[in-house]
């Protein structure tokens, strides 16, 4: 009797079309290896029983599921606390409707704060990293700097005094007086700034309230950052406008800046982008654009991130939600996620799992949280997708709430191809790579395979291809 261990093992195999070829891929450690189709057959039979499999078959399969280390795909726990000081902004972007159905221009005592900063350092466990993590969000969190800089000199203090390391966060759009360079630079340790492109691109999306651009300020504020021992990450957002001039951003930001990390994010769709006439980027000229600004940036040593395409162990959840991180807002609320509780009701969930009480600390409904944690169990767009156990069905509210369609959408497609292609390129080279993204034929391939799955390899599904 076959152990049932071997079909679990089994289910993490997946077989993925490359020109003539298949890349058979695990989810444990991705491991990968290119092959032909009689390989994935004779492998697809093996998967359901088949015994008669050659050495050769044994042997590949063997490393395949080989686990090097340990992986768990359960939360381990709160990695972070995520203090949102503020929904209020400083600017106007023309796709963005963030925080605008929920701003009401409050600001949050930071006194709360520092009762959950007691509550969570009290609590740590001492099988955790000994790092308090703190992260900066909003809104722009520095139009409530006082909020800030008493959270981190606060959360520096406690640090000293129980012998934990103190890691702050902050994602600003970059649009601050030169006073608060110094907060950032000596107390921060990594910064997220939003940056669309050169001049001409950048400040036709992001704008002053008032419609002057904001290139300038936020690019000499991010040439001051870089004279700090600090982590600089610079993301953009690509639309259809901008997506054939990628590489081309990229290679600006590289020769106007020095900074760590290339964020690519696709927009996504919203009344305030419909106005504005904004389309979200074509996956296949966006994935191809992610990968070009990959091999474009690797000589200036910065580390190009889109984050539901990161080779990373296997995990249930590719953001905060579901790892039972707390999101501090203004109201004094604790939720589960960054985005505002009316894009959670819209789709019949709630976000909101507990609230601070400067007294008894925070009061959270664990049944609530319990159930958020749920939401990353029940993803039946993923199942037979092989980047189920990397990008993990990206936001679990804009791109796989519950009910959403099992047909991959746009933004899968392109997590599809990005993962694919990463994988070629550390398998067979950057030319592999390189030959793939300029193969749309290669690329249609990967991107609507229907299941990847090789335990339904016997099942006709390849048959359609």
């Amino acid at each position: 009797m076959r152990d049932s261990a071997f079909d679990d093992i089994s289910a993490a195999i997946y077989a993925i079309p490359i020109n003539e070829k298949w890349m058979l891929v695990s989810s444990h450690d991705l491991k990968s290896a290119m092959v032909n189709r009689a390989a994935v057959d004779a492998v697809a039979k093996y998967a359901v029983g088949d015994t008669a499999a050659s050495e050769t078959i044994q042997d590949l399969w063997r490393h395949l599921v080989e686990v090097q280390g340990s992986s768990d795909h359960s939360p381990s726990g709160q990695d972070k606390l995520v203090i949102i000081p503020t929904r209020s902004c400083n600017m106007h972007c023309v796709y963005c409707d963030f925080g605008k159905t929920d701003n009401n221009g409050t600001t949050l005592d930071p006194l709360l704060a520092i009762r959950l900063i007691d509550d969570t350092v009290a609590k740590r466990s001492s099988e955790l990293p000994a790092v308090l993590r703190i992260h900066f969000f909003g809104g722009e969190p520095l139009i409530a700097r006082p909020c800030v800089e008493a959270v981190v000199h606060y959360a520096r203090m406690v640090c000293a005094r129980t012998g934990l390391i103190p890691w702050f966060e902050i994602t600003t759009n970059g649009l601050f007086d030169t006073t608060v360079i110094p907060l950032i630079g000596d107390y921060m340790d990594s910064v997220v700034i939003s940056l669309d492109g050169g001049e001409s691109v950048h400040d036709i999306n992001r704008r002053h309230t008032d419609g002057r651009g904001t290139y300038s300020t936020i690019a000499a504020n991010i040439r001051q950052l870089s004279r700090f021992p600090i982590e600089v990450s610079l993301r953009t957002c690509v639309t259809s406008c901008s997506v054939d001039s990628m590489t081309a951003i990229a290679s600006h930001f590289c020769s106007e800046f020095e900074f760590d990390v290339l964020c690519f994010e696709m927009m996504v769709p919203n009344r305030s982008s419909q106005i504005a006439g904004l389309n979200p980027p074509d996956p296949y000229r966006f994935a191809a654009g992610v990968l070009k600004a990959e091999t474009l940036v690797a000589s200036y040593g910065v580390n190009v991130v889109h984050g539901p395409s990161e080779l990373c162990s296997p995990r249930d959840t590719s953001c905060p939600m579901g790892r039972g991180t707390l999101m501090l807002n203004p109201e004094g609320l604790l939720t589960a996620c960054y985005l505002e509780t009316k894009r959670w009701k819209s789709r019949g969930l709630d976000p909101v799992v507990g609230r601070m009480d400067l007294v008894s600390g925070p009061v959270i409904e664990q049944e609530k949280l319990d159930a958020i944690a749920g939401l990353l169990d029940s993803k039946p767009r993923c199942v037979r997708c092989f980047c189920r156990h990397t990008c993990a069905g990206g936001c679990h509210i804009e791109q796989t709430p519950p009910g959403c369609s099992i047909e991959y959408d746009d933004r899968c497609r392109a997590t599809r191809l990005i993962t694919a292609g990463r994988l070629l390129r550390k398998l067979d080279g950057a030319m592999a790579a390189e030959s793939f993204i300029e193969n749309i034929s290669a690329m249609q391939a990967v991107a609507n395979n229907p299941d990847d799955r090789i335990t339904a390899w016997r099942e006709g599904a390849r048959m359609k291809l």
